[in-house]
């Protein structure tokens, strides 16, 4: 990743390629109600030195019709439809998970001019279990947002991607018009999507809203759509239609609206009709599935060389790379987790180790400072106490020396007294 400032036309250049990072999504719905997901992550490419970009919000969420284990549907985010990017750090959203974090995080609000795109896999209903469904909910809702919220943990991004994300509000300013970035076309290929199969961007708008249920003729239409849409197009010998022989959508949107101007009851003989030949259809696809699997058991037992050319062993295999790539992906992310919850912990370790030692080696420095104070203040003492003792037994001394020699000079002068008078008395 690099970013620099061309001073030649004073225009921002980066690049970033992240993928699978974990974020935390805010946005409002419909009843300015704030909604929040731990579930999405984020994969955010740009390079504004090749004028190209892509933002994808993704989720794994398990199909009950697919053979995988699980599909990541994907929200594009396409930079044309970008007005501003903010950028922002921050404490993390008081959300309810998130209070007692005390991590910062990167904060990146998208506003666009255009609805995200909703990508999920193509010929195959989007009906999940129970256990992924709010994670599918959450990507709808953001489907149909104009403005949502990012949250990107500073510890998991290193110094030079910080800067990355900074320059993000600068790459779409509405002031840089020169250097606005186009779709990544090569990223962007729902052909390549799901192994192959393909995705294909879904329209929310023939999904009916939540607590506004369809009246009995409406209902009809959609069963009916439903039918002409999903159901094959077959001849009579039980053989697929050229694409010229199938039904257009503009027929279709005729056909419908003369139907829904004929009376229910003919609309019901109608779909009850389709529902026949549908069930018929699907009772000859069953038969044939078991013929093939009973070619493949016949071939199995004569240990016929298998052809690897057909559409059986090709489904096969795409199946099974399916399954070994979401499973490599689930190893992965488990161990990305498992790694940043081990280094997590053994920094929270080794920092606590750290600081006992270090406050252990603070209080036996304080210690040792104190015993080697309390030392001289004691020592200070003893000298003023022993100088004052030897100046007392000095001045002792000195008051006996004088008081011995005081009371010699009083026995001389005594004796002086005692020879004068016996002298005098001699005289006499």
């Amino acid at each position: 990743m690099s970013a620099v400032l061309d001073s030649s036309d004073d225009e921002w250049h980066c690049k970033i390629d992240m993928s699978n990072r974990d974020s935390v999504v805010v946005w409002e719905d419909a009843n300015h109600d704030v909604q929040h997901t731990f579930d999405l992550s984020l994969d955010l490419h740009v390079d504004t030195s090749e004028r190209h970009g892509l933002f994808i919000l993704h989720g794994l969420v398990y199909l009950k019709a697919d053979t995988a284990l699980k599909r990541n549907l994907r929200l594009f985010i396409y930079p044309e439809n970008i007005q501003s990017i903010e950028h922002e750090v921050c404490n993390h959203p008081s959300i309810p998970g998130m209070e007692e974090s005390s991590n910062k995080s990167i904060r990146l609000r998208f506003t666009m001019a255009q609805l995200p795109s909703l990508v999920v896999p193509n010929n195959m209903p989007l009906e999940p279990k129970p256990k992924s469904k709010a994670v599918l909910d959450s990507l709808k809702a953001l489907a149909t947002v104009h403005s949502f919220t990012i949250y990107l943990e500073m510890l998991r991004l290193g110094l030079e991607t910080r800067h990355q994300l900074s320059l993000l509000p600068s790459v779409f300013s509405s002031i840089n018009v020169r250097s606005r970035l186009r779709t990544d076309v090569v990223r962007a290929d729902l052909r390549k999507l799901y192994k192959g199969v393909g995705g294909h961007a879904l329209d929310l708008d023939v999904i009916a809203k939540p607590g506004a249920g369809p009246s009995n003729e409406t209902g009809k239409q959609l069963v009916q759509q439903t039918i002409e849409e999903v159901a094959p197009a077959y001849t009579k010998d039980d053989s697929l239609q050229s694409p010229a022989q199938v039904i257009t959508p503009s027929d279709r949107k005729r056909r419908r609206t003369s139907e829904s101007l004929s009376p229910s009851t003919t609309t019901d003989k109608r779909i009850l009709a389709a529902f026949a030949q549908l069930a018929k259809r699907h009772a000859d696809l069953q038969s044939r599935v078991a013929h093939l699997e009973k070619m493949v058991a016949d071939s199995r037992c004569d240990h016929t060389p298998c052809r690897c050319d057909t559409e059986e062993i090709e489904n096969i295999i795409e199946h099974v790379n399916d399954k070994i790539g979401n499973d490599m992906d689930d190893v992965r992310w488990e161990l990305e987790d498992k790694v940043f919850g081990e280094t997590r912990e053994l920094v929270l370790e080794k920092t606590e180790e750290q600081q006992s030692q270090l406050w252990a080696d603070m209080r036996e420095g304080l210690m040792d400072e104190m015993r080697q104070e309390i030392k001289e203040e004691l020592k200070a003492e003893l000298r003023q106490e022993l100088a004052a003792k030897i100046k007392t037994e000095l001045f002792k001394e000195m008051a006996q020396a004088m008081m011995r020699a005081a009371c010699g000079n009083g026995e001389k002068s005594g004796a002086g007294m005692s020879q004068s008078t016996q002298s005098t008395d001699s005289t006499q």
